[in-house]
Order: structure tokens, then sequence, then C-alpha cells
């Protein structure tokens, strides 16, 4: 979806898309987009500068962290992003200090501000930076890999790490 910047009132316009499941790609393997995702909000301009502020539902599945099983995480964002032409950032060079009011700019081309773009871009970075299945996972066995919540499996208990192995004999000797 992209909003035409000549086409955009000065007052602003509403917009609201749907996404079907295989219309929008996160572009990242860990993470996909389940069912419908759904962005509505309102997008002004001023001259040549564009203001979109609105909200992205959704719902993404991510790997477990620890049995890196399915999750399902479902996402409510609230964005506000502002765009300005690619064209004024040109001249720039890039060893330039930013300021703290550029971090929040992102540019557009064509004349169009791509709105796919900022929803992939909003939703990666509103994911939780540690995900469970359930929060008593088990994870694992590092040594055959084997899920442990589905059961133990035949590998031997761990070995004691030699750091510690002067610890391990006195607990034995006790």
């Amino acid at each position: 979806m992209r909003i035409e910047i000549d086409r955009l009132a000065e007052t602003g316009e509403s917009f609201a898309h749907t996404y079907g499941p295989d219309e929008l790609s996160l572009e990242d393997e860990y993470a996909l987009l389940k069912g419908e995702t759904h962005v509505s909000g309102r997008a002004r301009r001023k001259r040549d500068e564009v203001s979109v502020s609105g909200e992205i539902k959704a719902t993404v599945e991510v790997a477990c962290d620890r049995c890196a099983g399915p999750v399902a995480t479902a996402l409510e964002v609230e964005f506000n992003a502002a765009f300005i032409p690619r064209e004024r950032a040109a001249g720039v060079t890039e060893n330039v200090e930013l300021q703290e009011e550029d971090l929040a700019l992102s540019y557009y081309e064509d004349g169009a501000v791509d709105v796919d773009e900022l929803v992939r871009e909003q939703i990666l970075l509103a994911l939780p930076l540690r995900q469970l299945c359930r929060e008593e996972c088990r994870g694992l066995c590092p040594t055959c890999g084997k899920d442990l919540n589905v059961g133990q499996c035949s590998c031997r208990q761990r070995e004691v790490d030699p750091r510690w192995a002067a610890l391990a004999d006195l607990k034995r000797e006790e």
C-alpha cells in the first residue's frame, strides 16, 4: 500500500488496509505473520513532509527461545512516523552527526510513502526480545537436542564442569 503525496490533502486523510496472510512478508527467518494484519491511521502533509500515525493489529509466530517450538504473539502497535523526500537528504555527507530529531525521520521516494515497509518495520520493532512457549519450558537437551518438554532423553546427565569439580568432590565426601 502506498500513500501518494501529491494527492494527500494538508488536512490529512484516513487510511485502512487489511493484509492477507501471504500479502506482507516480514523478511525475517524467525518471525512469520499468521492470519490477517490490520493497519489503520491518518496521514497528513505539510509541504513535502508527511506524518503518518495509526495502529497495527497482527499475530506473529516466533520460535520459543528455549525449545524452538512455535509461539503465537498477538501485537497491537501504535505508530507515529515522519517522512521527508530522499532528495532532501541527498546533499548530506555520511560523516554528519545526527541530531535527536533526525532519528525520527524516514524517507520516501517517487512521491509516495510505502506503508508496507512502515508496517513491516513497526511489527519487527514491537516483537519481544525473548519469547517462551510457557514459563516452565524445559528447552532442548544440549547433547542430543531432544525437546525436554516431550520427555526425558537418554543422554548421560550433565557432566561436571572441570572448574567446579572440586566442589563436586566436597559434596561426595559429606
